[in-house]
């Protein structure tokens, strides 16, 4: 049996053993120590910390000849089994002046911003949204601040932020790089690929996997820290969360979770899923991420500190998969607008489109000059109802202050309708179009699947259309542009609906 387990046992200690571990590298670390100081760095009354302290003499693990400090014994062990044996004490130690902190913190972004300046785009899908390097130092800084870091088996359950790379390159700073205890498991293939060779080339070791959260799998109970960035949504919260926990020594173990605000009644959701799955919260550190490109969290989120007990449990247990949806373009998917400020070309980026982000419509340019200034005119709301099986893409366009004579016309309705369906390529079987007394135009062209439908009310310069097609669309931008140009059209309004069951 392990000595500390012995010690833990002779005390009738109710905590876990690593707040012993944690007393023994203080004790190593600070030869002259009080009791008191060591009470408030580990949070345990000082009755505790002296009988651990009297525990160790026993052992013959300290000695207490007029001051009490470990022997060679007692240091021997903290080297061997608390993984200090590389660790460059004094480098470590001096992390508690402020001004070695900052010093440490500029040179780990020294040597980290040539990587993060190279790291994969964001994979918007997975609504992966990059940490700045300054946020995956100080998280790095905040797991420093744990005195047996170097033992523990630390796992990033998803890094597109990079901080295990943060994390190995502060390691090899304070000179820890044998030991094997950071593990990254995530979907993104490409991530982990980079991950690999940056501590490759920085001869280190980081273990990665590829894993899909939502399908069931063997998660391992031995991980001390677990960090995770989940999806900004309630479903992919509740499954990174309930992996996190399948993940943990289940006692003692930590969760440092980033999540951003929400609003009251969402944020109260948040707080009961803790509660509800028997988590503690030690500490909440409010904005303490800050990202490029999160604006549906305002850029920042907030980093919970979360501790599991024996009565903690997963809601999603670790032997089921997950069908819920868990990121944000697949509950709330939409599309945004812009238009080239070279040649007012309207371009759409987002669901269902080639580019997701107007960071890729920069690198990749207009369509039609290759400029790269934008202005921004919109955005969509695509209505796709959660478990259907699409069938095909409902159009809805309104097209107001037209010109009325034109929806006057049977003969410039229908060919303006024929010949945007040429141009959109679709197949077309048959058509009608009909004129009321009141001068207003109803007609429909039939496409093998689909159908391309119009109302107008001249009285009014207004004029309905309704496309429904089996397939994906990728002809919006004709379809409104030739739309807004043939009834000169002042405005307009666009609905996008998914249909099926």
């Amino acid at each position: 049996m392990n000595i500390l387990c012995t010690i833990k046992k002779n005390m009738n200690l109710e905590q876990p053993i690593e707040v012993l571990e944690k007393l023994f590298v203080y004790l190593y670390l600070n030869d002259c120590v009080s009791n008191k100081e060591l009470s408030l760095k580990i949070g345990l009354p000082i009755p505790i910390v002296s009988a651990f302290k009297k525990e160790l003499i026993k052992s013959n693990l300290a000695e207490n000849k007029g001051v009490f400090k470990l022997n060679s014994v007692g240091v021997k062990y903290v080297k061997d089994e608390l993984n200090y044996k590389q660790v460059n004490y004094n480098l470590y130690n001096k992390l508690s002046s402020s001004e070695e902190h900052e010093k440490f913190k500029v040179d780990l972004a020294n040597l980290l911003t040539p990587v993060y300046d190279s790291r994969p785009r964001v994979n918007v899908l997975l609504d992966q949204a990059h940490a700045t390097l300054d946020t995956s130092i100080r998280r790095v800084m905040l797991l420093l601040r744990n005195p047996i870091v170097f033992k523990q088996k630390i796992l990033f359950l998803g890094d597109d932020d990079l901080t295990s790379l943060a994390l190995m390159m502060a390691f090899k700073k304070l000179g820890h790089y044998g030991h094997e205890n950071i593990y990254v498991k995530d979907i993104d293939k490409e991530l982990l690929k980079f991950i690999e060779n940056v501590a490759k080339e920085n001869n280190f070791t980081i273990n990665t996997e590829y894993l899909n959260l939502k399908e069931p799998n063997k998660y391992v109970r031995s991980f001390d820290v677990i960090l995770t960035d989940p999806p900004y949504t309630f479903s992919g919260l509740k499954l990174f969360l309930s992996r996190a926990i399948s993940f943990s020594k289940n006692d003692g173990s930590e969760i440092l979770l980033s999540f951003g605000q929400k609003k009251p009644k969402e944020n109260y959701e948040v707080q009961k899923l803790f509660s509800d799955q028997n988590l503690f919260i030690k500490n909440i550190h409010p904005q303490f991420n800050k990202y490029y490109g999160g604006s549906i969290i305002g850029n920042v989120s907030d980093l919970y500190t979360l501790s599991t007990t024996k009565n903690t449990y997963p809601t999603i247990s670790e032997h089921s998969d997950y069908s819920n949806k868990i990121y944000t373009g697949e509950i709330n998917p939409r599309i945004k607008f812009y238009q080239c400020k070279s040649c007012k070309n309207r371009l759409t980026i987002g669901y269902g489109k080639d580019l997701l982000t107007i960071e890729q419509l920069i690198e990749t340019g207009c369509s039609q000059c290759n400029g790269t200034k934008f202005q921004y005119q919109g955005q969509e709301k695509i209505h796709l109802p959660a478990d259907t099986k699409q069938f095909g893409t409902h159009i809805i366009i309104e097209m107001k202050n037209c010109e009325s004579d034109k929806l006057k016309s049977i003969s410039t309705i229908e060919n303006m309708m024929m010949d945007i369906s040429r141009q959109c390529n679709f197949n077309i079987i048959n058509c009608y179009f009909h004129q009321s007394e009141s001068y207003g135009i109803s007609g429909a062209i039939i496409f093998a699947g689909s159908h391309f439908s119009i109302h107008t009310w001249p009285e009014y310069s207004y004029a309905a259309f309704d496309l429904l097609i089996y397939s994906d669309f990728n002809h919006q931008d004709t379809l409104i542009r030739q739309l807004q140009n043939q009834l000169n059209s002042q405005e307009y309004e666009c609905k996008i609906l998914q249909r099926g069951f």
